[in-house]
């Protein structure tokens, strides 16, 4: 029978799903975290078997882990040899080991071959038949810089460890979010199908200024380009997000993400960005203003009195992408309101031939419960040569959708 506290598993994702995951833990006081970083884990899908050092099982009680995660932890390795089950070249073995939290200790120990822990024996075993291996130090910031220290992590970087480094606050070093940790962990197991790759998006909304503190805007959440460029990173992609004024707070693994406010500053920062690189794909999920007014007037106008405003059509990112970067594969994604499924496919493939685009994705925003705000859509997936495709989902769910179709 299966333990209740599994019923957990898979509730965020399926990205894990038939993948088991050691989650080593050392003796930090950040120990105390990762009970929650192990149920996320599950929360993907991934099966986790909890393994303490001896010193971290005075820190929290073990029983903690089996409650969290429903496997027994290891906490002493016995008969089973369970350094070799999980971590060697078994039917068991292990899909990836997670050290999360690690000391300055047993980082030192792994680098150079010491396994007098469970920690470090399965770790060291991990190395020796090449199951990925991420670390997650925590340590006061003087311990991080120490010269052994930062000897140990040049050493585990030759051996094709990850190292997630911790957050500097407080001259400690502090254990990442949980999130961030997570996420780490999807990349790794994750199909790679776009390593190597440059991959540009825009995502969320626009605002276009009427006067000095009103705009024009709309109900756009960023939230679907937003799993757009974790998916592409979560395939290994080296991403650049540009994101508008929305309630998006992208995760930094990503990378350095670009907040603007106008529709003239995303057009502008995109645009910068393709003159000095080379990008692979450039999707733009953004829903950018359609229409700017006549004139700006930098003042707060007067509500006593009629005013009336004149609005004439934006320019488009989308006309100007070929022309900067003809090699790119562009895809746009098309948003209409009440349309049938036919006429939105027919506006969807004029868009896309008169932007010389690639691919497009359309989708009818008055739709109850999909479209701007919501985590679900429906969309048509539409390419060059390519079939016709319609999917419904959790944003997540369709972004990599999105990529297989793209990809195929």
């Amino acid at each position: 029978m299966s333990h209740i506290s599994k019923d957990i598993t898979s509730t965020l994702g399926n990205e894990l799903e038939g993948k088991t995951i050691i989650h080593c833990i050392t003796s930090s006081i950040s120990c105390y975290l990762a009970p929650q970083i192990s149920r996320k884990l599950m929360r993907h899908g991934a099966k986790i078997i909890p393994v303490l050092s001896s010193e971290a099982a005075k820190f929290i009680n073990p029983l903690i882990f089996e409650w969290a995660t429903g496997e027994k932890p290891i906490i002493v390795i016995e008969g089973e040899v369970e350094h070799v089950k999980y971590a060697g070249l078994s039917k068991e073995r292990a899909d990836l080991i997670l050290v999360a939290p690690i000391t300055a200790n047993s980082i030192s120990k792994i680098a150079t071959g010491i396994m007098d822990t469970p920690v470090t024996l399965i770790t060291g075993t991990a190395l020796g038949s090449k199951i990925p291996v991420i670390i997650v130090p925590t340590m006061h910031e003087v311990m991080m810089l120490n010269p052994a220290v930062k000897e140990n992590f040049e050493k585990l970087k030759g051996m094709d460890v990850e190292i997630l480094y911790p957050r500097i606050e407080e001259e400690k070093a502090k254990i990442p979010e949980t999130d961030e940790i997570v996420e780490f962990c999807l990349r790794k197991l994750s199909n790679q199908s776009l390593e190597g790759k440059k991959v540009l998006i825009t995502a969320g909304p626009t605002r276009a200024y009427i006067d000095g503190i009103r705009f024009i805007s709309n109900p756009s959440s960023g939230k679907m380009g937003y799993a757009v460029a974790l998916e592409a990173w979560r395939r290994g992609a080296e991403v650049k997000l540009i994101y508008g004024p929305s309630q998006l707070n992208p995760s930094e693994v990503i990378g350095d993400s670009i907040k603007v406010e106008t529709a003239k500053d995303m057009f502008e920062e995109a645009l910068d960005l393709v003159s000095k690189d080379q990008y692979d794909y450039i999707i733009l999920a953004a829903a950018m203003n359609d229409f700017v007014p006549e004139e700006n007037l930098d003042e707060k106008i007067s509500s006593k009195e009629k005013w009336e405003l004149t609005l004439l059509p934006a320019q488009k990112l989308a006309d100007d992408i070929k022309k900067n970067s003809p090699q790119s594969k562009l895809v746009l994604f098309k948003a209409e309101y009440k349309k049938t499924d036919s006429e939105l496919i027919e506006r969807a493939k004029d868009r896309m031939e008169n932007a010389q685009a690639d691919f497009v994705i359309a989708n009818d925003v008055s739709e109850e419960k999909t479209g701007f705000e919501s985590d679900f859509n429906k969309v048509a997936m539409i390419g060059v040569n390519r079939k016709l495709e319609w999917v419904e989902g959790t944003k997540i769910d369709i972004a990599k959708k999105i990529f297989d179709f793209i990809l195929q």
